[in-house]
């Protein structure tokens, strides 16, 4: 069952107990409270300075519920390069500093890592 949490040791999703080899993808959803998207945002924003900046990084996209009624109003799903990569840049001390980062304690997350198993997308049209 995923956890939600505000403690800074919680922000970042636990590792496989088996090997693992290949990219990874952290998908972190928040609870976000009506009325505060863009403190959420703002933070969020400067938050992601940090791992944009760190080795293995590869992409990364926010984003916002459009149902009503969604318990998590805001996903960020984070694209990195290795396990070891995405260990890295989650168990530094300015990690720990940037998501630790007075307000953040309002917008709990559920943090979780995952593998592509299928991909499918949707042909290009051909240029004529």
């Amino acid at each position: 069952m995923m956890r939600e949490t505000t403690d800074p040791d919680g922000r970042t999703a636990t590792v496989p107990t088996i090997d693992h080899t290949g990219g990874v993808t952290l998908i972190n959803s928040f609870v976000v409270p009506v009325g505060r998207e863009d403190e959420f945002q703002a933070r969020w924003t400067e938050a992601s300075g940090y791992f944009r900046a760190q080795p293995g990084y590869l992409s990364l996209r926010l984003h916002r519920a459009i149902s009503p009624d969604a318990h998590y109003r805001f996903v960020n799903v984070a694209r990195w390069e290795s396990l070891e990569a995405f260990q890295a840049a989650h168990g530094t001390e300015e990690f720990r500093r940037v998501v630790g980062a007075p307000g953040w304690e309002a917008f709990p997350s559920s943090p979780a890592l995952y593998e592509v198993v299928v991909e499918h997308e949707a042909p290009q049209p051909s240029h004529v």
